[in-house]
């Protein structure tokens, strides 16, 4: 029952984290909109001036044209004979060229550079013209021209508005910021056929995001996480996972309190026109191998471990270490990892786990629709063992697209599984007046190595509340597992209650 208060505290906690960063987006926007507001009650307050002083300007000139006898002044005789005095003609002309300087100076004019791609026409001889003959033939000989595309650059002076230095001055602000994020996940799960009288689990999690620019094409990001409970693995002790939110284990002391752990902290850079991608730090390499569009996240898809990663992966917990991917922009890519086998820091290079993926993206493959498939291989220096795996997602129709996943051991750990499968699918918009909502069913088996089988089957339903929160109802039925002495009969099935929220 605590574990259940924790959630809800929890998710409270997380509304007043992001009103008081709401509240400090507000004030910073009404100074924004102050700065605005005195911007432009300057520029029309100039605009004023400058009509004025425009309306002088023509007076003057126009007197001035009189006195020079070039023109007669409207409705007075003899005055353009009268000849005007130097002091008078010397001040009139200077006050001139100060309103003329005033009115360029209306507007900044700022020294701009710009590039432009521009078509060329181009003789055998190596001659350059901007436009073609009439003819489409070079004047000297009379051979035929080509067309080619060409980049220039060109400088001129732009006249800087009131709405440019606006919108540059909000740029520059928000580069300046550090974008944080929030994310609460509470799950309730009740245990059927459980020979424990108190079955029923509460878990909650809290991540907290940092994420800022320190320099072009690289994002520094933090994660902040504290979990709470245990969830049903406590106590059904599968090999398969019924809660992979937990996973990764409770951060609560003995005495109950909370801790927050950093989950991870890493810099990526991205080089060569965004196809390759570097990160370093602490990080968790199920982000970037073994992905899947269908059944990847606990917090909105599946929740067991046995559908959210390939359980012959077996990554080691996060830890210090670097991914590099490159993306042809073709439909392939490829990727690979190092992480140490532990979150010490100490002898980082020493029993290291090494992953390598090569991904393919085909717009139209079955049915004519779009899919993912990937191929990985994994060794694992601390324990000595290495995996091969497939995941692949594939969409059948409009809303509806399937799963599936394969992966073999050689030389497992005791705690390793021997071999893994699953399949399942992905229905989106399952109804006309539900469009957001989304639900799944699956079914995954795997193999130790003492020969033990265990099967899980899974079924969800998300309900889209807003755009920051939605609620899901959770199915689950373990068949034959492998510590059957945790339930009498000869299954175990759970239902659940998950609620997440993001910001």
């Amino acid at each position: 029952m605590r574990y259940i208060l924790f959630c809800v505290i929890g998710l409270f906690i997380t509304s007043s984290a992001v009103g008081a960063t709401n509240s400090d987006n507000d004030t910073l926007l009404q100074d924004l909109l102050g700065q605005i507001e005195a911007m432009q009650a300057s520029q029309d307050s100039l605009k004023a001036e400058m009509r004025e002083n425009t309306e002088k300007m023509r007076q003057m000139e126009t007197e001035l044209k009189v006195y020079r006898g070039k023109t007669a002044a409207p409705e007075q005789t003899g005055v353009g004979e009268e000849a005007l005095p130097p002091e008078k003609k010397e001040r009139l002309e200077r006050r001139i060229r100060k309103l003329e300087d005033m009115a360029g100076k209306t507007f900044r004019l700022d020294p701009v550079e710009d590039i432009k791609k521009i078509s060329e026409w181009v003789c055998p001889d190596g001659h350059i013209y901007d436009h073609p003959t009439p003819t489409f033939r070079c004047p000297l000989d009379g051979k035929p021209q080509k067309e080619r595309v060409a980049y220039r650059k060109f400088k001129y002076a732009r006249k800087e508005s009131v709405s440019d230095l606006i919108e540059g001055m909000m740029e520059d602000e928000f580069k300046k910021r550090v974008a944080v994020g929030l994310s609460a996940t509470g799950v309730v799960q009740q245990t059927v056929n459980s020979d424990r009288r108190d079955a029923t689990s509460a878990q909650g999690s809290f991540d907290l995001f940092f994420l800022h620019r320190p320099m072009l094409n690289s994002i520094l990001f933090v994660d902040l996480e504290s979990i709470g409970g245990s969830g049903p693995d406590i106590f059904s002790n599968t090999v398969s996972g019924l809660n992979d939110d937990v996973s990764r284990g409770s951060h609560q002391d003995d005495d109950g309190l909370d801790r927050v752990s950093v989950r991870e902290v890493w810099l990526q850079s991205m080089l060569m026109e965004d196809r390759l991608r570097l990160v370093a730090g602490k990080i968790d390499l199920t982000n970037y191998f073994d992905m899947n569009t269908v059944a990847n996240d606990e917090t909105t898809q599946f929740l067991a471990s046995a559908f959210v990663n390939n359980l012959a992966l077996s990554p080691p917990d996060n830890g210090p270490g670097v991914v590099g991917y490159f993306d042809t922009k073709k439909g392939y890519s490829f990727g690979a990892g190092l992480q140490s086998s532990d979150n010490s820091g100490t002898a980082v290079t020493d029993r290291v786990f090494a992953i390598g993926e090569l991904d393919y993206h085909t717009p139209k493959f079955l049915f004519g629709h779009e899919g993912d498939y990937r191929f990985w291989g994994r060794y694992n220096g601390d324990t000595r063992s290495s995996a091969v795996g497939i995941s692949f997602d594939q969409k059948f129709r409009e809303g509806l697209s399937g799963f599936g996943r394969f992966g073999a051991t050689h030389n497992a750990a005791p705690d390793e599984v021997k071999w893994t499968w699953s399949l399942g699918l992905g229905l989106s918009s399952p109804f006309s007046l539900r469009r957001n909502d989304h639900a799944g069913l699956a079914f995954s088996q795997l193999k130790t190595d003492e020969s033990k089988k265990e099967e899980l089957a899974e079924v969800y339903y998300n309900f889209f509340i807003t755009d920051h929160m939605s609620a899901t109802l959770n199915s689950q039925v373990l068949l034959n597992s492998i510590r059957e002495e945790s339930f009498n009969e000869d299954y175990l099935s759970t239902f659940g209650l998950r609620v997440q929220m993001d910001f």
